[in-house]
């Protein structure tokens, strides 16, 4: 038995404000940012939602629940949808309900879906799955967890005859075995209910739901390893939320760790963002922007690109929902908020319900309707977070077919200024021609030129000017569209 201890207890709005072109100028945002609506999701079949994971590799988004049919019926489903690649659009399995729990090896080519009895085990090619030896596991009655860190599939069980007996119920967390020899077996057991969370460097999380409203359960962050010394984990630290006992403890609903594994978010009932340290779980400073007030917390993520920082939650009316900020404060720009408010969106985000693509462009969101009966899927583009840019004051001299011609404009950058010095591409369209032009710089005061040599020929001759942005910036373009002439008269129709 690997015993590693007991566990006690659409179309979104910028904000304006203009900065200079030097790179590194201070120029913080300042301006309160707007809600937006979220725009209609993809609904889901299923009727409850349990877990979500990314499959990188895959490019998939793994969602588990149960699917009622219209006779009362149900079943246990998990599908995978598509959001990059080739395949499927929507892959799926079926099999007994309750199914609770779902994870994906880090190269893609198997899922796993927890069942009462064992872990279903499918390998996935192509957005087809196909079923392999179920993984033993002891039985569960309260809803599994499954994470996949550190090279091994972690997962909890909590037998119980009745959902009431999940209270008192004891409950373990196991470790499938590997290919490789690595054993199966309980590394911890558990009085409450756990929730399981991985990270870089196969880190997992433990985090005991709160048995009563003054329990204080304690939070747990441990390191998988090869299990050389017979300990699969290393314990790093835990953390309680009420040190004195004076206060409501911890009320978890979701937690994840940065891309370096430095900071663990814990979205706390109670409390909102909590920040602990991801290798010693110490508290930590929370410079991000809460949730609106009212608005109870559900879900935290961080980008694995290390760029971004969501925090989810269920809000009444149309406050914001979702915010998604830059994972480094130091940035200073109100973050993107998010409201879903809609019958085709659903009004909530659900717990433990964001996920992030492997390269930080997507922000995947389940929502729900108030009653948790519908589910829907969101895609993000986190580009949308980004400060906008803008070219303009765009003017050129004569352009004479064959001649020099000389045009100027400026870089407009909205709320913070570049992380590096600025330059506008240049590409030239002659007829079929297209000509890819030297780059030019952007001085301090976002002014740029472009000299260049017209074709012979009269007529139409394109520029398209671009700026293809930077850490916080999103990029922009700008067509211009000359007539060319052989006397000096000259025609111009300009246009972004």
């Amino acid at each position: 038995m690997l015993l590693a201890g007991a566990l006690a207890g659409s179309a979104l709005t910028a904000v304006t404000g203009t900065a200079s072109a030097t790179p590194g100028a201070a120029a913080p945002d300042t301006a309160a940012a707007a809600v937006v609506p979220s725009g209609p999701g993809m609904e889901l079949s299923a009727a409850s939602f349990t877990q979500m994971t990314v499959d990188d590799v895959g490019q998939r988004v793994w969602i588990a629940g149960d699917r009622v049919y219209p006779d009362g019926s149900r079943d246990g489903e998990v599908v995978g949808v598509l959001y990059g690649g080739v395949g499927r659009a929507v892959a799926s399995a079926h099999m007994a309900a309750p199914l609770s729990g779902v994870a994906v090896e880090p190269d893609g080519s198997k899922v796993y879906a927890g069942q009462s009895d064992h872990i279903a085990t499918y390998s996935h090619y192509s957005g087809s799955l196909y079923p392999l030896d179920p993984i033993p596991a002891p039985a569960d009655g309260c809803g599994r967890e499954l994470v996949h860190t550190g090279g091994r599939l972690f997962f909890t069980s909590r037998p119980a005859a009745s959902p009431e007996g999940c209270a008192d119920a004891l409950g373990s967390v196991g470790v499938a075995a590997t290919a490789e020899g690595g054993k199966a077996g309980e590394v911890m057991y558990s009085s409450t209910p756990i929730h399981l969370e991985g990270g870089p460097g196969g880190l997992l999380v433990t985090a005991p739901e709160r048995w009563s409203p003054t329990a204080d359960p304690d939070l747990g962050i441990y390191r998988v390893t090869d299990g050389a010394d017979g300990n699969l984990l290393e314990f790093l630290g835990e953390r309680r939320f009420t040190e004195d006992g004076t206060d409501r403890g911890m009320d978890f609903r979701d937690a994840d760790f940065s891309a370096d594994g430095s900071v663990l978010a814990v979205a706390d009932g109670v409390r909102g963002t909590v920040l602990l340290g991801g290798q010693d779980a110490r508290f930590l400073e929370n410079h991000y922007a809460p949730l609106p007030e009212g608005v109870a917390p559900t879900a935290v993520a961080f980008s694995p690109d290390g760029k971004w920082f969501a925090q989810g939650g269920a809000a009444s009316g149309d406050a914001a929902d979702l915010t998604l900020a830059f994972a480094d404060p130091s940035v200073e720009r109100q973050p993107l908020r998010i409201s879903f408010e809609d019958e085709a969106a659903g009004h909530r985000v659900v717990p433990r319900g964001m996920e992030f693509s492997g390269d930080g462009q997507q922000l995947f969101v389940v929502t729900s309707n108030q009653e948790g009966t519908r589910f829907w899927l969101h895609t993000i583009q986190t580009r949308e977070a980004l400060a906008p840019s803008r070219i303009v004051d765009v003017t050129h001299g004569p352009a004479v077919a064959g001649g020099p011609f000389r045009v100027t404009g400026r870089l407009d950058l909205d709320g913070l200024a570049p992380t590096e010095a600025p330059r506008i591409t240049v590409q030239r369209l002659n007829g079929l021609e297209v000509a890819d032009l030297p780059s030019v710089p952007v001085a301090e005061d976002g002014t740029f030129v472009l000299e260049d040599v017209l074709p012979d020929r009269v007529g139409d001759v394109h520029y398209v000017l671009g700026y293809a942005g930077d850490e916080v910036h999103y990029r922009s373009e700008h067509w211009l569209v000359v007539e060319t002439v052989k006397a000096s008269s000259t025609v111009t129709r300009d246009g972004r």
